[in-house]
């Protein structure tokens, strides 16, 4: 009986000492877990930058906000940039600016067609003959008669105040007065871009379709801005702005969709302070053409 005992509780032992060895295993195995963990998670960024390029993926985000900066560092002029990527469903933004909000200029029309389409939507009417023609030439000509006309027809100058408040649009505001003067930032643009040209819960296909019609009929005076740096078979629609001030400069904007096989994204790049027209526009072209270069990649 004693030999018996002696190797039961030696038995016994053993099998203490294993089940601890285990236990000591484990805890080592769940310390290195997390010292690896956190030493990963530090250096991040770092990884993604050199594995993600070479598993074909691009931080667009970071390079593209790169690109721009790279450009916009030391200019005195005002900017703001903004895309909405519909193949990753992300929204890059960048300012480069003293001020919060952006005189429209002409950009704001696609505003006033907008609001103009929501209003019939309502009321369960169509454009009118008259209408048409206006939207039309307010759209592809930057007809500015055409659009204080249609702004009337809609009760006044601040109509697509309505328009802001429906889309979440909290930063733009129409101006009583002089409806050119109107302000708002890049990204409400692309709030009210992405309701035209993707999926919306507020505009029907019809008046979709009728935007971006209109929008892909530019004359060709006005084709520039963010269709610069894009391939001659690529999908674009677009309505830029541009407005002298004597205090202010030059305000120069520019609003678009661009499809290839490579991207499919919404832009709105605006500017104030430029000292020339063409200053404005270079710069807004500068900036395109590397959002789609990045993009593209």
């Amino acid at each position: 009986m004693k030999n018996k005992n002696q190797r039961g509780l030696r038995q016994n032992n053993q099998n203490s000492k294993i089940v601890k060895s285990k236990r000591l295993a484990m805890l080592i195995v769940g310390i290195v877990t997390i010292l690896l963990g956190a030493l990963l998670w530090t250096q991040r960024e770092k990884i993604v930058d050199t594995v993600a390029p070479k598993l074909g993926f691009v931080n667009h985000e970071k390079t593209l906000k790169q690109s721009w900066q790279k450009t916009l560092k030391g200019k005195s002029v005002n900017v703001d940039v903004a895309i909405y990527n519909n193949k990753t469903q992300k929204l890059i933004t960048t300012r480069h600016s003293q001020t919060n909000k952006f005189v429209m200029a002409s950009a704001v029309k696609v505003s006033v067609l907008t609001e103009l389409l929501l209003e019939n939507e309502k009321a369960q009417t169509v454009l009118t003959d008259n209408q048409k023609e206006l939207t039309n030439s307010m759209i592809t000509a930057s007809d500015n008669d055409a659009t204080t006309n249609l702004l009337y027809q809609m009760g006044g100058y601040q109509a697509p105040d309505n328009l802001f408040k429906t889309l979440g649009m909290n930063n733009s505001k129409m101006n009583p007065t002089a409806w050119g003067y109107s302000t708002t930032t890049a990204p409400d643009q692309i709030k009210l871009l992405r309701h035209i040209f993707y999926k919306s819960d507020v505009l029907s296909k019809d008046s979709q379709h009728y935007a971006q019609g209109l929008m892909s009929q530019i004359d060709d005076d006005q084709a520039w801005g963010v269709s610069a740096g894009v391939p001659k078979n690529a999908e674009i629609s677009l309505k830029n702005g541009w407005l002298p001030d004597d205090d202010d400069g030059w305000m120069v904007n520019s609003l678009g969709h661009i499809k290839t096989k490579k991207v499919d994204y919404v832009i709105a790049i605006l500017t104030n302070g430029d000292t020339t027209e063409q200053n404005g526009i270079d710069l807004i072209e500068q900036l395109s053409r590397q959002s789609y270069q990045e993009l593209a990649k």
